[in-house]
């Protein structure tokens, strides 16, 4: 279940989908009143779902730093991806210069946190993500 950040929060959803040999990503902003700020879904001719995990978290950190955020919790249902940003787990070199451009991100936060979230509590991301995944050219 999504529940808001606490005040002066950002909670960044993000998620990555593959179907019918298209990814798609989707990633989206809300407050600690849950209101939503931004967001951003793409198309992307990637073949592997943690990359495009990686690249809704690294679009989404983007977003948050035009909307000038200082505090960002991260939340996302790949635990392998998490784990390269929390630099738990070795990273393949495919992977490299997405999770570059997050750390650069995160870099310029007050704050930061990146933390597990089920598929339920994830649904408008992963509904963003879906779609892309699934909508013909």
């Amino acid at each position: 279940m999504w529940y808001p950040p606490e005040s002066g929060w950002l909670r960044l959803n993000t998620d990555g989908s593959f179907a019918s040999d298209q990814g798609g990503f989707g990633a989206l902003l809300r407050n600690d009143k849950a209101y939503f700020i931004i967001g951003v879904a793409g198309r992307l001719d990637l073949h592997s779902i943690n990359l495009l995990e990686l690249k809704a978290i690294e679009k989404g950190l983007e977003l948050g730093l035009t909307v000038q955020a200082t505090k960002i919790w991260v939340e996302s249902d790949s635990t392998t991806v998490l784990a390269w940003v929390h630099d738990k787990r070795e990273i393949p070199w495919s992977a490299f210069r997405s999770l570059r451009k997050i750390k650069q991100s995160l870099a310029f936060l007050e704050n930061w946190k990146a933390t597990h979230i089920h598929r339920e509590g994830n649904s408008l991301a992963d509904l963003l993500a879906a779609y892309q995944s699934s909508k013909g050219e």
